[in-house]
């Protein structure tokens, strides 16, 4: 398939506050933090893999593995990577997708598998985006 889409994100205290609203996870962990670094919610790692909240993406599957903690202040660079596709007709395509997040220093986060529906066009633009990259 050849599309592979990468995404960079810095976490501050500010979005661990807000994903806290909005998904009800307040744990100590996340408000007061480990020693005086706070670390993300998961949920809120998983925000910064791209492709996951694209318009017209239907994600079928995800599954992960939380590998380390990502705190406030980190950057991480999530990278999804199409490995298999199939047409479904009425202009849609399944897309079989590795993901990884990595922070600044190397050190992986999670890994993990989704499975995503998209247009045909979006995946033809996605293709475009990889091809030209390389070139």
């Amino acid at each position: 398939m050849g599309i592979t889409r990468t995404a960079t994100r810095a976490f501050t205290s500010e979005d661990i506050d807000a994903c806290a609203r909005l998904t009800g996870d307040f744990g100590s962990h996340h408000m007061i933090g480990i020693g005086d670094r706070r670390m993300t919610q998961g949920v809120l790692t998983l925000s910064a893999v791209p492709l996951l909240a694209e318009p017209g993406v239907h994600m079928r599957e995800l599954s992960f593995t939380f590998l380390a903690p990502v705190y406030a202040g980190d950057t991480v660079t999530a990278t999804v990577r199409a490995t298999e596709s199939e047409e479904l007709g009425e202009g849609l395509v399944l897309v079989t997708c590795q993901v990884s997040v990595v922070k600044g220093d190397g050190t992986t986060v999670l890994t993990g598998t989704g499975i995503a529906e998209l247009p045909r066009t979006l995946a033809d633009d996605l293709a475009t985006e990889t091809a030209t990259e390389r070139n």
